[in-house]
């Protein structure tokens, strides 16, 4: 019988009382895009998000919950959180200053509580499917319990 995984983002939750649904799809290894993800398992992109951790030029993070296929608009990212510019957060800097490593981020759980923000596409949907913290593992979460768990705020972000 295989064991149960519960990441730390699925403790936030719990602790929150936010309910949401475990998903495993025994992928192991590498990273995984949101359109890789979206055909190794035959699940619709639309609703596969991905958390994006960007750096402003006065170095601070913020976090982006995007559409798995979408692109990251970085003037209207940087105008919402009231910055002159963002970038990604370098590859190498990912585990240590956000504590998840790439394919595996999630804005729950993370380091230090980051401003999140969640594309505003998310808004009216039921659900979408983020990480759970692990490669392979996602949590299908209504955006808006997502957006209380972070203290989030919805704007369009992408291109």
């Amino acid at each position: 019988m295989k064991k149960e995984i519960k990441t730390n983002a699925m403790r936030v939750l719990d602790k929150l009382n936010i309910n949401y649904e475990h998903i495993d799809y025994g992928l192991e290894g590498d990273f995984v895009s949101s359109v890789d993800l979206s055909e190794k398992t035959h699940q619709d992109i639309d609703y596969i998000y991905k958390t994006l951790a960007t750096i402003s030029n006065t170095n601070d993070i913020y976090i982006f919950v995007i559409p798995g296929a979408a692109s990251i608009d970085f003037k209207k990212a940087a105008r919402c959180v009231g910055v002159k510019s963002l970038e990604m957060l370098a590859l190498k800097e990912l585990k240590p200053k956000v504590g998840y490593e790439r394919g595996a981020t999630t804005s729950l759980a993370m380091k230090k509580d980051f401003p999140v923000i969640i594309d505003k596409s998310a808004n009216d949907m039921e659900f979408i499917k983020v990480s759970a913290g692990k490669i392979g593992h996602s949590l299908k979460i209504n955006p808006k319990d997502l957006s209380k768990a972070n203290d989030a705020k919805f704007f369009d972000v992408i291109q």
